[in-house]
């Protein structure tokens, strides 16, 4: 993943400044005209995935993993904006958002990196705007309201208080059907580049 590079440098590098990592590549029928999210997973058959992962996206080995997941009712939107931050490759993040996105759920993916103190405003401005981008949310009070409270409390699972210093990669996944929408940011925090590990906050809110 992109956003993994902040733990490759050296250490000096994290402590001089922070690292603020650009969007995913998008997918290429990104832009194609999307189903109105009045469409949703009850007027249609249940959606099944199938979910190819490649593993880990580096010179160690990794492992191929198959997934099945049945989405049948819009308060899934968490679940969907979770495994949608879960994907470690382009092609996985592009095959579930063309799947969520033939039944309506519009959703899209970004990624930001830096130190947790600097992290609020910067997940503020890339959620906003890669919601705003890729039609997830338009420039209405009760859109923007939601998206807003559904971020806030993501952040408050992924955040702990005392991590300022903290250097952060994280993938931020914004799921909505007409009724919910959900962010999801999933990712690795460390104080120091060999510790770093994961961790994942979701929020949920009624549009």
């Amino acid at each position: 993943m992109i956003w993994k590079k902040i733990f490759n440098a050296p250490q000096e590098e994290l402590e001089d400044e922070s690292v603020e990592m650009e969007a995913g590549a998008e997918c290429p029928e990104e832009g194609t005209p999307r189903p109105s999210p009045q469409s949703h997973g009850r007027e249609k058959e249940p959606l099944s995935l199938d979910i190819n992962s490649r593993g880990v996206e580096s010179e160690q080995p990794g492992i191929d993993l198959n997934l099945r997941i049945r989405i049948e009712d819009e308060s899934q939107v968490g679940r969907a904006a979770l495994l949608l931050a879960a994907t470690t490759s382009n092609e996985t993040e592009c095959v579930f958002k063309k799947e969520l996105s033939s039944i309506g759920w519009r959703s899209v993916a970004t990624e930001v990196g830096g130190l947790a103190g600097d992290l609020p405003q910067k997940i503020t401005r890339a959620l906003v705007g890669a919601s705003l981008n890729a039609g997830v949310v338009e420039k209405k009070r009760n859109e923007m309201h939601a998206l807003m409270h559904a971020a806030l409390e993501a952040l408050d699972g992924f955040l702990v208080v005392g991590m300022l210093e903290a250097s952060v990669g994280a993938k931020i996944a914004i799921v909505r059907n007409s009724k919910w929408i959900s962010v999801a940011v999933m990712g690795d925090t460390a104080y120091h580049a060999v510790a770093h590990h994961e961790r994942c906050g979701l929020g949920v809110m009624h549009i």
